[in-house]
Order: structure tokens, then C-alpha cells, then sequence
């Protein structure tokens, strides 16, 4: 009985760590997709609060927050003065942090003051960059977060944060208070009235489409968030399920730590009159993380593959497969004269994990075989494919340049197999270059066939 049931463990735990991410949901109907695609948000979202490269990254912009929450306000107080909007900063404030309870108003409070005591037009030239470098790099930490999540090795050019991130802090403010100035006048009674005046809706109804606005607002906002910041082509299906997903778990964590700091009474015995400092940098810290969660369940939504391919140890045999059928997918497009395609469409045409494709592209990159293009998008050759070995791309493969440490151990028995390997693999492969294999097989699916076995082991 007790080997059954370990064995049912097993399936469940090899289900939820591999089968989940790479069944192909394409052939199911509609309810089979959403359910699986479901399961697999719960088990991200689950997985999350355990996952320390997410908790790092909050951790990093928690600090950025303490540092640039006075002058990212300031910089929105002094745009929203232009409109009369200025004395909105506080009651918004007191609404992100509603979970601290009656802390929250307090700290809320104390931002403003500060805000208030900011001279921005006494700062001078080199206060004013200061202030502004303060604010941006913000911004910036959360586009790393971000790209982290997506695994993007290259953020935005300096010239495209500039423009991108002076958009966000002039623009961003005045769509936020917009909206929420929309949302309260149509909570007016007059409102509210005319629209039962012209419509079958009843006044429960109403009330009920009021109290979802501001989820449907924050989820906007989280789905253009993951939209538009990461520096990688995010599916709009994806940044809205990323977005839905961040706003749920943004008011149920919210519910779940003002219950927390209501029936609590430690923190004011330990910490006495820090305890305010405490929570707050708590919620933050919980507030992030789930700004994170929500960026990674987009990533998840689009890569799945790439989920369960980092978590587990990628075997070289995966990486083999994937960086031969990325180089002669890529010498089959030079020879035919076709645009060059992006990484994700590679990952896609081949049916392999997106940052596995990435990971052996960087080591061409840097191993001279692959150049990035700008226009068109793209990944190209740096050298003609009679030039490029396929003994040279397997041990680009095996030996990355980003990483490589080798130590001389001396000559001895392990050393002379080693080379007894290495003499076999060149002589097997003799003068087998990348252009007499791109044109040794008539279809794409000969060469990449096996791409997607690790399916299936």
C-alpha cells in the first residue's frame, strides 16, 4: 500500500514538473486548454513565494523604492500641478496601502510631507539630473526584474530609455489620476440615476459594475506593464493574463495582510514606534513580489517549454539539438535570400525551449558564428556556413564562452581519454561543415526532429 502510494507521488510530482508544460494543449478543446492552462498559473503562483531569484529581485527593488519614492512623487506632483490634480497624490497613496490598516494613512501622510518640503526649483542643474537619474532608475530596476523573468540578455539602448522612461513619468501620472477621476464621477448619484434611466440594468447591478472598476483598472494597468517594459515581444494574450493575474493576487494579498496586521500585536511590543517602518517595508516587499509573479505567469503563458527547462538541468544533448537546428534553420533562411527571424520565432519553428535557443545563440554570438541584426530583427551568420564547422559548433555548445573556466590538471589517464574523445569526434566528423548539412536533408523537420523528444523521456 505504501509503494502505491509513493508511486502515485511520483506521477503526480513528475506531472506538475514536466508534463504540464509541454503537453500540447493545440488538439484539446476549449475547456481542456483553459483548465490546463489554469493549472499551470496555480502551480507558478504557488511555486513563488519559494523561488529565490524572484524574492532577490523584490528585495533589489524595495531598496530602489525607499530610495526614489520621494523624488518618483515629487516628479508626479510637480506634472499633475499643471492640472490642479496635485492634492490626489495622498488619497491614492492611502489606497496602495490600505493592508497596513491605520499605518497605512500614517506613512501615507509622512510621503506627502516629504513630497511637500521638495523644492524642485531651488534644486539647480545637477540636483534636478540627481532627482531625475533618482526617478529613472526606478524604472529601470523594474525593467530588469522584468527582463530577468524573460531572460533577456540586452536591455533598452540609452537613447530608448530616455525617450520610453521620460514618457512613463510624464504621461503615466495624469493617465492614473484620469482614470481614477473617471471612475469617481461615475460612483455620482446623478450619474448613476441616468444610467438606470436608459438601460435595463437595476441598481444592484450597477453598484456591482462600480465596486469590479477598480480591479478592471489595475489589471489594465498590470497587463500594459507587462506589455510594453520588458525589452522582449510580449503577446498581448499573455500580458493580459499576466495582468488579471497580478490584480487578483494584488487584492487577495491585500485582504490576506490587513487581516495579518489587525489581529497582530508583536510588532508594536518588539518594534515599538519602528513598527510602522517594519510593515510597511514588508508590504512592499510583498507588493513586488507579486508585481513579479504576475510578470512571470506571462512568461509562463508564452513559453512553457522554457518554464520546466530551467527549472530542471538541461542535458548537452538538448543544447546540442537546439544550437544545430537554430544554425541550419538560420543558413537554410541565408541561402534562400529570406528576412532573418527573432529569437522566439526560432524557438517556435523549432519546437524547443525559448531560453535554451536563446542561451546557444549568446554562445555563437560570442563564438563569432552569429551576429544580431537591428533591421530587420533578428539573428544572422557572421561567417559564410563553409566556414563553420559542425566539430567547432559542438564544442561552442559544450564549452560557452561567457562561462568557460578550464584548470590544467597535467597529463594522467583522464586527460588522455579526454583527448582520445575529442580526436574520435573530429575524425567522425571529419570536414562536415554547416552548409553540407543545412542541404543534406530536404525538409526542416529531418534535421529537427528530435528537438522535441525530451517531450516524450
Amino acid at each position: 500500500m505504501r509503494l502505491y502510494g509513493a508511486r502515485r507521488v511520483s506521477k503526480t510530482g513528475r506531472y506538475l514538473d514536466r508534463d504540464l508544460w509541454i503537453a500540447d494543449i493545440s488538439a484539446q478543446r476549449l475547456p481542456g486548454r483553459v483548465g490546463i492552462r489554469l493549472l499551470r498559473v496555480l502551480v507558478a503562483v504557488a511555486r513563488a513565494p519559494f523561488d529565490g531569484q524572484l524574492n532577490l529581485e523584490a528585495a533589489a527593488l524595495v531598496y530602489r523604492t525607499l530610495l526614489s519614492i520621494v523624488p518618483l512623487l515629487a516628479v508626479a506632483f510637480s506634472v499633475l500641478k499643471a492640472f490642479g490634480a496635485q492634492y490626489r497624490i495622498e488619497p491614492l497613496l492611502v489606497q496602495v496601502l490600505s493592508p497596513l490598516g491605520p499605518s497605512g494613512v500614517e506613512v501615507a501622510r509622512r510621503i506627502v510631507e516629504f513630497v511637500s518640503n521638495v523644492g524642485v526649483s531651488v534644486l539647480g542643474a545637477v540636483g534636478l539630473i540627481g532627482l531625475f537619474y533618482t526617478v529613472v532608475s526606478v524604472i529601470d530596476g523594474i525593467e530588469h526584474a522584468l527582463n530577468q523573468i524573460w531572460h533577456v540578455r540586452r536591455s533598452r539602448p540609452l537613447m530608448r530609455k530616455f525617450t520610453d522612461y521620460l514618457s512613463i513619468l510624464l504621461v503615466g501620472p495624469v493617465l492614473v489620476f484620469t482614470a481614477l477621476g473617471i471612475i469617481a464621477s461615475a460612483q455620482s448619484n446623478s450619474l448613476i440615476q441616468r444610467v438606470l434611466a436608459l438601460t435595463p440594468f437595476t441598481q444592484a447591478t450597477i453598484a456591482v459594475v462600480w465596486q469590479v472598476a477598480p480591479f478592471l483598472l489595475l489589471a489594465v494597468a498590470f497587463t500594459l506593464l507587462y506589455r510594453f517594459l520588458p525589452y522582449a515581444r510580449v503577446a498581448p494574450g499573455a500580458a493580459l493574463v499576466g495582468g488579471v493575474t497580478a490584480a487578483t493576487l494584488w487584492h487577495l494579498v491585500g485582504l490576506a495582510f490587513a487581516a495579518m496586521v489587525a489581529s497582530s500585536t508583536s510588532y508594536p511590543a518588539i518594534y515599538s514606534s519602528f513598527a510602522v517602518l517594519v510593515v510597511f517595508l514588508l508590504w512592499l516587499q510583498v507588493a513586488w513580489l507579486v508585481v513579479l509573479v504576475g510578470g512571470q505567469v506571462a512568461y509562463i503563458h508564452q513559453h512553457p517549454t522554457s518554464y520546466v527547462a530551467l527549472r530542471g538541468r538541461p542535458s548537452v544533448r538538448l543544447r546540442e539539438r537546439a544550437g544545430l537546428g537554430v544554425l541550419v534553420e538560420i543558413t537554410r533562411r541565408y541561402m534562400a535570400g529570406d528576412p532573418p527571424l527573432r529569437l522566439d520565432d526560432l524557438a517556435r519553428l523549432l519546437g524547443a525551449p525559448l531560453a535554451i535557443v536563446d542561451e546557444v545563440i549568446e554562445d555563437f554570438v560570442a563564438h563569432g558564428f552569429l551576429a544580431r541584426a537591428v533591421e530587420p530583427d533578428g539573428v544572422v551568420l557572421a561567417r559564410t556556413p563553409e566556414l563553420i564547422t559542425i566539430a567547432e559548433v559542438l564544442a561552442a555548445i559544450r564549452e560557452p564562452a561567457h562561462n568557460a573556466v578550464d584548470l590544467d590538471t597535467g597529463d594522467g589517464p583522464a586527460e588522455d581519454a579526454l583527448r582520445r574523445r575529442d580526436d574520435a569526434v573530429d575524425q567522425a566528423l571529419g570536414g562536415l561543415t554547416l552548409r553540407s548539412v543545412a542541404t543534406a536533408s530536404p525538409t526542416p523537420d529531418d534535421v529537427v526532429a528530435n528537438l522535441s523528444s525530451y517531450r516524450r523521456r
